[in-house]
Parts: structure tokens; C-alpha cells; sequence
């Protein structure tokens, strides 16, 4: 089970699997691949496990 995980990892990861990021709205960067979309906070270090579950998800890591 993931616990809460840091922005730079997840960005990290993301770029790594050829997501395209982009500025979001206020403290929020958003990920584009293939029409599919994620949106991460950036707005602390940490990001909570329900966030990172739903980031997870939208990415196909779960």
C-alpha cells in the first residue's frame, strides 16, 4: 500500500512515462498523454495517500 509520496517523484514519474506537463490552475500542474488527463497539487511536498490513489489511477499505475 503507497503512502503519501513527494511532488517530484510523482512529476518524476510521470515525465519519465511521456506525459506532457503543463502549468495548471494556481499551485497545480497538469499531465497530458494519449487524451487522458492528470491533475497533481504542487502546493505542498508531500501530496495525501487519496490524492496520490487518484493521480494513480488516472496514470494506470493501479
Amino acid at each position: 500500500m503507497p503512502t503519501e509520496q513527494e511532488v517530484k517523484q510523482v512529476l518524476k514519474r510521470l515525465r519519465k512515462e511521456g506525459w506532457e506537463l503543463e502549468s495548471g490552475k494556481g499551485s497545480h500542474v497538469v499531465a497530458r498523454k494519449c487524451g487522458r488527463m492528470v491533475t497533481v497539487p504542487t502546493a505542498k511536498k508531500e501530496i495525501p495517500l487519496g490524492t496520490y490513489r487518484n493521480i494513480a489511477k488516472g496514470a494506470g499505475w493501479l
